[in-house]
């Protein structure tokens, strides 16, 4: 099963979700960046980003607007938040807009924002539920 996990972090928190993920996959994860379009059909994509102001960033947007089910045969939606986790509707709606079928579990944490809120988080006890959410969604698609 080919496997990919992409991600967009201004902070830092979000890689290290997606770092831990991406363990459990037993593959890289890789950073989102302008222009970045996925060349490659996978059959599971974890799509990642901080959420600022309630929102994804805009090269996040970009990358998602640019898949469809022709490269992206399954999505799992991850992140990590300040104050409120609204983006992972947003990103997930985005996903079945473009015909990708997303698990509907999905993952997210606190993550440290405005230097004292949310402090040391993602901490160990996040990373490691984002290590387990990671081995429940690759072993949900293997058994469908």
């Amino acid at each position: 099963m080919k496997i990919k996990v992409m991600y967009h972090s201004s902070t830092g928190n979000t890689k290290k979700v997606a770092e831990a993920i991406a363990s459990a996959a037993n593959v890289s994860a890789e950073a989102i960046t302008e222009n970045y379009k996925l060349c490659e059909p996978v059959d599971l994509l974890f799509v990642g980003d901080g959420i600022y102001a309630a929102k994804m960033n805009k090269n996040t947007r970009a990358f998602i607007s640019t898949l469809d089910d022709s490269l992206v045969k399954n999505a799992a939606v991850f992140g990590t938040y300040g104050g409120q986790n609204k983006a992972i509707v947003a990103m997930t709606a985005l996903l079945k807009e473009r015909g990708i079928n997303v698990c509907t579990e999905s993952f997210s944490c606190k993550g440290q924002s405005w230097f004292i809120a949310n402090r040391n988080h993602p901490d160990q006890t996040d990373l490691n539920n984002a290590v387990k959410f990671g081995n429940e969604i690759i072993k949900s698609i293997k058994n469908n």
